[in-house]
């Protein structure tokens, strides 16, 4: 983003700062290995990397030419790493968004019968992050229900199901416009076979284009996980007077998740565009007026739940054309994600339609002292 952004924001509990946020693209103009270079500078100088780096995760412009080198200069990294092809919507060729948690008792990166799986351990709960590297099915549909029985080993591995312990995901699919009906068809046969509904809720996620290393490979899916909750602890986001819950057009995630603790709340938004109550689209091809309805609808979701769009501490600006980058940009800065940071990305939502997306996480103090702190 430009300097008017900022790059790195924190949430300090009363032990100092125990989160901390980084969103940053790098200057275009340059080929990919000084603009990672130089990216990375400025992500060290601002305090990341090191041993509470949990996630980072690089949008690239083309991952199958620049995902060796990448992996290359990133060096080794106790942390979970994801690479995505989203190519920065300001003519760069890399982006990057991470997340690091303090005070963790203990920090495990395995290997999982073709993935990865990152652990971080607190003194009452572990928090996980797992991929998987690989795909075998031919479609997005059979791919996605590779990506859920995969899972599947991650989460009986933790103690629970996939049910139980996943509370967000991010799914980057290939040529969504032809691909996103296959995802969605996986992903319901997953969830029905898990007993999820709109009563019982699903899962959190963003499905959104985004390409991978692998040219066969249609879709990728990074999941969140977390061990040690309560059933109560979870609480699903709905602001019903605004959006529609999803499961009106036949897809099943959940507009947002929180997650409360003894110190504080996590909030997870899930991919957010210009809906309404009816699940109809709204302003279609005004990209700046779709880009107010989509803020004024994260922010219900987030008032809703005893917190504000004040309390994102990252966002991802999803753009179908990259054209729109500047209207967006200008309409941003004008609402509190101005204060937020956050990236803008080439990545066309699921419906032609839409324009603009943005998804983010929030932190805020609204814990509940019946739970144990994170």
């Amino acid at each position: 983003m430009t300097a008017e952004s900022p790059e790195k924001t924190e949430w300090r509990g009363k032990g100092g700062a125990e989160e901390r946020f980084f969103c940053m693209t790098a200057e275009p103009g340059a080929c990919f290995e000084a603009e990672l270079h130089s990216l990375m500078d400025r992500y060290q100088e601002l305090g990341g990397g090191g041993e509470d780096e949990f996630l980072l995760r690089f949008h690239v412009s083309d991952p199958v030419r620049q995902a060796e080198t990448l992996r290359r200069m990133a060096g080794e990294r106790n942390s979970y790493v994801s690479v995505v092809g989203q190519p920065p919507a300001n003519g760069a060729r890399v982006a990057l968004e991470a997340w690091h948690i303090g005070g963790m008792l203990e920090k495990r990166k395995e290997a999982e019968e073709g993935g990865t799986v990152v652990t971080a351990r607190r003194p009452h709960y572990r928090l996980f992050l797992a991929g998987r590297k690989e795909a075998s099915s031919p479609d997005s549909y059979g791919q996605m229900r590779e990506e859920f029985r995969w899972l599947d080993r991650v989460a009986s591995a933790q103690g629970a199901t996939v049910a139980e312990l996943v509370h967000r995901t991010w799914i980057y699919c290939r040529d969504i416009d032809n691909n996103y009906r296959g995802l969605v068809e996986g992903r319901n046969e997953c969830f029905d076979r898990y007993g999820l509904t709109p009563e019982s809720h699903f899962i959190a996620s963003t499905g959104i284009e985004g390409c991978t290393e692998t040219p066969g490979r249609m879709l990728h899916m990074d999941s969140l996980g977390i061990a040690g909750l309560r059933p109560e602890q979870v609480r699903y986001m709905e602001a019903p007077d605004y959006l529609s819950p999803t499961h009106l057009y036949r897809v099943a995630f959940e507009r947002g998740t929180r997650i409360v603790y003894g110190d504080r709340s996590h909030y997870f938004l899930s991919g957010t565009a210009s809906i309404d109550a009816q699940g109809n689209i709204v302003h279609p091809g005004d990209v700046a007026r779709q880009t107010d309805r989509a803020l004024e609808n994260m922010n219900a979701l987030m008032k809703r739940n005893g917190g504000s769009l004040s309390d994102l501490k990252q966002a991802v600006v999803y753009l179908r054309d990259w054209a729109d980058r500047e209207t967006v940009r200008r309409r941003l800065m004008d609402s509190p994600l101005g204060a937020v940071p956050h990236v803008m990305l080439k990545a066309p939502v699921c419906r032609p339609g839409w324009l603009v997306e943005i998804d983010g996480i929030a932190v805020n103090g609204a814990g509940d002292g019946a739970f144990a702190p994170l």
